[in-house]
């Protein structure tokens, strides 16, 4: 919902006379219902998502489709290139990176490859196996999002019991990380794929996946680091969501994973200054593209629940 707001925020800000409207499956999301506009699509696998969507795009002049989701992405970005024949410009980046994305398992690979610093992962199988593994340890679905399915481990034990359930059979399991979590987010201009600006913020609370407290920080190093990252990856673009751990006493980092869309926190990051959606929009339609680095720091984002009402 907050993003809903950004979106409309800034294109008040930009002097322009746009619409946002939102798209889903089923009609019960606070943001879909707050909307100024809402479209009923099918579900993103379905053969007749793009269809509808072109369609929609079409009959709504739309310009700009920003995917919010991580099962839209890879549909969105293997057919980006109808969408720019018809005039829209999806924020995804290429299929490359999405594919590195989604499966925690190519992550970790493509962090190795890199020689950026990450954790030990290794299947369920592979850690039963090694003696040296160590616990407590955490397992995770490779495919999974927003914290569902994943757990610590306290135990050799507790890892074969949680293997042998046969429920959790595409996990991957990981060494623990050290100092606090940190969800970092970088903008890579579309035009150049230069990383323009990057804030980390400090997940101070979680609930069901997603920060509810957040604070963003001052830290270099997180800086450099996300910023080689997001320009390592092929074909990065728009915002970039980058999760990982951090010791500020050490000030060492363990990457963890990647998110290429806008993560549930980044309303905090554009209540700091940094205005990726409307650096997105000025890129895109030729304007002076002010994107900046003197985001505030030490901005604190404290969420609460609201109640949205429907008739009918």
């Amino acid at each position: 919902m907050e993003l809903l707001r950004i979106w409309e925020r800034t294109f008040r800000e930009l002097g322009m006379d746009a619409t946002v409207i939102a798209s889903d499956a089923q009609p019960f999301a606070p943001a879909f219902a707050l909307a100024e506009r809402q479209v009923i699509v099918p579900r993103v696998l379905a053969p007749e998502f793009v269809p509808r969507m072109l369609a929609i795009c079409a009959a709504n002049d739309v310009r700009w489709v920003i995917p919010t989701i991580d099962t839209e992405l890879p549909i969105l970005a293997r057919e980006r290139g109808k969408f720019e024949a018809a005039g829209v410009n999806v924020m995804v980046s290429d299929i490359e990176t999405i594919e590195i994305a989604s499966d925690k398992r190519r992550t970790h690979d493509w962090f190795v490859s890199q020689g950026f610093p990450t954790f030990e992962q290794r299947t369920p199988e592979a850690a039963l196996a090694d003696p040296d593994w160590q616990y407590p340890c955490f397992a995770k679905p490779a495919d999974g999002s927003r914290s569902v399915g994943a757990a610590r481990i306290g135990s050799r034990d507790d890892l074969e019991i949680r293997y042998k359930s046969g429920l959790h059979a595409n996990d991957v399991v990981e060494s623990l990380g050290h100092g606090v979590e940190v969800t970092v987010d970088a903008y890579v201009s579309i035009n150049t794929g230069k990383c323009l600006c990057v804030v980390p913020r400090r997940r101070l609370e979680v609930r069901d996946g997603e920060v509810s407290k957040g604070k963003t920080i001052e830290a270099p190093e997180i800086v450099d680091l996300v910023r080689r990252v997001v320009e390592a990856l092929p074909g990065a673009r728009g915002t970039i969501c980058v999760q990982m751990f951090w010791d500020p006493e050490t000030h060492a980092m363990q990457l963890m994973e990647i998110n290429p869309r806008f993560g549930g926190g980044y309303p905090l990051t554009d209540a700091a200054g940094a205005k990726f959606a409307r650096w997105f929009i000025e890129e895109d339609t030729g304007l002076e593209v002010t994107a900046h680095e003197a985001w505030t720091r030490d901005l604190v984002m404290l969420r609460y629940d609201q109640s949205v009402f429907l008739r009918g």
